[in-house]
């Protein structure tokens, strides 16, 4: 066996080839656009100002001023808006206080003495009004008090100004509503609706129930009648539909000097109806007796003046007949007649309270 030797010569390396490069496609040539227009060449900019002389070189110059701002909500006060007053900043109230100081003779201590002073003016004011009372409802009944209240009742009555529609009163059942909400608020904080105590001779309904007992066919119809005016009449009575405490004060030769409202009724025309009525009522007075006046340099008195509002007798009717059903209501019928039909009344009434 022969063998033979060849050389075969070694291979080199791989060489890594290049990532083929792919080919771009084919794009639609675009239409050529018109050449751009020549700018104009830009200015040369204008030389710098030539540096002052003195302070003012130092100072820097002003930037340009800012975008202006929205506008802020109004946070202040309503007062602010207000003309201020004279001697005040614009949008401070002006002041109306005073500033206390050390040594100011208002925060000195009171003495002994002062406080006394006051104290027994205090209690002395508080004597005299509970004197007053007990004089009213004792001399009260003196002939000269009777005539100055008819005087003034009579005045109340008879002048112009002093009826219900004069006075803001539009409901015709005004005083009776105030009276039913009244004793309905008493029922349900007490139990009972309050008013006036019952009489002490016994009410129709009371002498029909002990003539005919509890038979259904006696006069149940006619007990239940009555019971309703009764209820509506104690209703009507319960109190005034306004009330003020008015204050005079008559020289000793009985002519007027003052008065005044010392309690409000909460209608103010109707406290200045009564404040109307007092001069020609009780402007001019005759001399008050020495029993009545005593030792007063003059005769100052206080009166109850109270407004009652009284429905119309066809309403007040209406209203009757309705109780009977459990309800208090008005008839249509009724609103269908004329505003005579509906019209109601004011009746005054003054009582003394004090006689200082």
């Amino acid at each position: 066996m022969e063998l033979e030797f060849h050389d075969v010569p070694t291979h080199p390396p791989p060489v890594s080839q290049p990532p083929p490069v792919k080919e771009k496609k084919a794009t639609r040539p675009r239409a050529e656009s018109a050449p751009p227009k020549p700018v104009a060449a830009a200015e040369s900019p204008p030389p710098p100002p030539a540096p002052l002389a003195g302070p003012e070189a130092d100072s820097p110059l002003a930037e340009a001023a800012p975008e202006e701002a929205p506008p802020r909500p109004n946070l202040l006060p309503s007062w602010s808006v207000l003309a201020p007053g004279p001697g005040a900043p614009a949008g401070v109230p002006e002041s109306r206080g005073r500033t206390l100081r050390p040594g100011d003779p208002e925060l000195r201590p009171e003495s002994k003495e002062e406080e006394g002073e006051k104290l027994t003016a205090r209690v002395q004011d508080w004597i005299d009004d509970d004197t007053a009372g007990v004089r009213a409802g004792g001399i009260g009944g003196h002939p000269y008090f009777g005539q100055m209240r008819g005087s003034l009742e009579g005045g109340l009555a008879h002048t112009d100004g002093g009826k219900p529609e004069q006075l803001g009163v539009t409901n015709p059942v005004a005083g009776l509503m105030k009276n039913y909400t009244e004793a309905a608020r008493e029922f349900g904080r007490t139990g009972t609706p309050g008013g006036a105590p019952p009489p002490s001779a016994p009410l129709q309904s009371e002498r029909l129930t002990a003539l005919f007992g509890n038979d259904p066919k006696g006069a149940h119809k006619i007990r239940a009648m009555a019971q309703a005016r009764e209820s509506l009449e104690a209703l009507a009575s319960r109190g005034a539909l306004f009330t003020v405490k008015l204050e005079v004060r008559h020289a000793r030769s009985g002519a007027l000097l003052d008065a005044r409202i010392a309690e409000h009724s909460g209608n103010e025309l109707f406290d200045a109806f009564v404040l109307k009525v007092v001069p020609g009522a009780l402007g001019d007075l005759a001399p008050p007796p020495a029993t009545v006046i005593r030792d007063k340099k003059d005769l100052r008195t206080q009166w109850l003046v109270e407004g009652w509002h009284h429905a119309s007798k066809g309403l007040m009717e209406s209203i009757g007949s309705s109780l009977l059903s459990g309800q208090l209501a008005v008839s249509p019928l009724l609103l269908m007649k004329d505003e005579k039909s509906l019209q109601s009344s004011f009746e005054y009434r003054a009582r003394l309270l004090k006689v200082y």
